[in-house]
């Protein structure tokens, strides 16, 4: 009997043995790899944020492209089709121009672009110089930044408004030079 009871030692030793290893392998997993788990679904989670940015940025690229991709700065050469450009696109919008005064053409050092200064005067409604202002940004053959503008009742027409602009037109730094 002797011999049974040897062998069912030895059953209990394996089945204790296993046992041990189990926790020993559950301890080891809870310890070192379920964290390692986590921090690498975190960084899963950051990495698929970021791929959806990248994806959002590249559609705005895309589109950027095809709607600013005619978009020229005129050299000045070039000013009076920029200008021509902005005065026309102005009357589109029910601008009526009083007085146009461009200024000194500058240039600042490291700078890829030159800044044509202009004054203007104009006329119109309220909601037409809002849709004027607004819709700058459509224009294909000139870049142009509202610097200031002063506002007052027009003196010939009270449903009217006397708007006088600054504006800088931008143009391309190569090309023509005076």
């Amino acid at each position: 009997m002797r011999i049974g009871k040897i062998e069912l030692t030895q059953e209990r030793l394996i089945i204790a043995i296993v046992t041990v290893g189990a926790l020993i392998a559950l301890a080891v997993y809870l310890i070192f790899f379920a964290p390692l788990m986590m921090k690498l679904k975190t960084e899963y989670l950051k990495c698929k944020a970021a791929e959806n940015e990248v994806i959002e940025c590249r559609n705005i690229i895309a589109v950027s492209g095809r709607v600013y991709g005619k978009r020229v700065l005129m050299t000045e050469k070039g000013l009076s089709r920029a200008m021509n450009e902005l005065t026309r696109h102005g009357k589109t919008k029910g601008i009526d121009f009083i007085s146009i005064n461009p200024g000194k053409i500058n240039k600042e050092k490291g700078s890829r672009y030159k800044i044509l200064p202009i004054e203007m005067e104009i006329e119109s409604a309220y909601e037409e110089i809002g849709t004027f202002l607004g819709s700058l940004d459509d224009l294909e053959k000139c870049l142009i930044k509202v610097k200031s503008f002063k506002m007052s009742l027009s003196a010939k027409d009270p449903r009217k408004i006397t708007t006088h602009l600054i504006v800088d037109l931008y143009l391309s730094g190569r090309g023509y030079e005076k």
